[in-house]
């Protein structure tokens, strides 16, 4: 049975997801999108300068200003964002594969060339209700939604549990395979190598700035749960600093089967001769079997000469008490979330345990995920 106050709270949702909504109007995803249906020759930003959105007081109605020369495009324009607004409403809310959702978004009143209106300036301004809005019984599934799914969604709700910056975005590519092959990814997808690369700058200068750390530093790179995919974040960064010429220790501790690609890499300046290194990167795996702080710090310091960096490749916080021990021996720690799969349970608690272990965060590493352009930066 709906009480007035479940009625109430899915009604006010409603209304908070509109003002979510008319912030989309800001996207350059969006802009493209009634772009490409419209097969208009004008870029997204210009696109977007045009077109504004507001909601109608105490309702779900949103109004969809659109200012252009012509008043037949400007109410094409609007009623392009109309057509394609649920669909991308869909997409961020991650139901547009569900056939039993229904439609998130109506249009109540199409956009007509002879409601526009002349502005006192040189273009004319088309003022259209043309779009859409979140119905009430639609509002009230994504507030169920929004209450018991309790993935990570966005990069603002990311930053507000973590507590963190976010040092780097290593990206969702299909070179990576099931097995996570880090080589192939960065050698089939330039977006992936380059964003990894950006990682192991951000690394090297959040690390500058911590004090008393010695180089070689020690950075553990903890996920929360197996499926957040933390070896394939320590070995991209593995690999980028060895693409960037640093000489890369990883101490792997076996819980699990070694992803593809992460065997020892050549480094574009050629091999390291540094003590009796021959490779960039050097892979000692140990085995958690009987681990103990001391077994762990003698594989560290086995790596620390010829050294620039060294990662341990910690298993995940919440599957085994392993990653205590690597936390506690390294000198800070990188967080590795994949949103829509790490939970914010999940985050919190990592958060906190780290928070225990007194060992500093560089930051989070946003894992095999892509962000919307929004404000909230929602991922995809």
């Amino acid at each position: 049975m709906k009480t007035s106050s479940s009625a109430y709270q899915g009604d006010l949702f409603s209304r908070q997801r509109a003002q979510t909504y008319v912030k989309m109007f800001h996207s350059d995803d969006l802009a493209q999108m009634v772009i490409d249906k419209l097969g208009l020759s004008v870029t997204p930003q210009q696109l977007v300068s045009q077109v504004s959105a507001t909601t109608v007081k105490d309702t779900v109605l949103m109004v969809i200003s659109v200012t252009d020369s012509n008043a037949q495009r400007a109410a094409n324009i609007a009623n392009g964002y109309g057509d394609v607004l649920g669909a991308y409403v869909a997409k961020l809310e991650n139901v547009g594969n569900d056939p039993n959702m229904p439609p998130l978004v109506q249009v109540v009143t199409k956009a007509n060339p002879a409601s526009a209106t002349v502005s006192g300036f040189s273009m004319g301004t088309a003022a259209f209700m043309a779009v859409v809005v979140a119905m009430l019984a639609a509002g009230s599934i994504i507030w169920f939604l929004e209450r018991f799914d309790t993935r990570v969604r966005s990069r603002r709700q990311l930053e507000e549990i973590a507590g963190s910056e976010i040092i780097g975005k290593l990206p969702k590519t299909e070179a990576l395979g099931s097995n996570g092959n880090v080589d192939k990814a960065f050698d089939k997808s330039g977006k992936f190598s380059q964003e990894a690369l950006r990682l192991s700058l951000n690394v090297e200068s959040v690390l500058r700035r911590l004090p008393k750390v010695e180089i070689p530093a020690v950075v553990a790179i903890v996920a929360g749960h197996r499926g957040d995919e933390g070896a394939v974040a320590t070995m991209a960064l593995a690999r980028a600093f060895a693409d960037r010429g640093r000489t890369v220790g990883v101490v792997r501790l076996a819980t699990r089967q070694q992803p593809e690609g992460t065997k020892p890499v050549a480094a574009a300046s050629g091999p390291s001769e540094a003590g009796n290194r021959t490779e960039p990167v050097t892979t000692v795996t140990c085995s958690t079997k009987g681990l103990t702080a001391e077994i762990l710090g003698r594989e560290v310091d086995a790596l620390r000469p010829g050294s620039d960096v060294i990662l341990i490749d910690t298993p995940a916080f919440h599957d085994s008490i392993d990653a205590q021990l690597a936390v506690g021996a390294a000198d800070a720690v990188a967080l590795v979330v994949r949103p829509l799969n790490t939970t914010t349970l999940s985050l919190s608690e990592l958060v906190a345990g780290i928070k225990v272990l007194d060992t500093p965060v560089l930051g989070v590493i946003v894992n095999l995920a892509k962000e919307s352009s929004t404000l909230e930066g929602f991922y995809l």
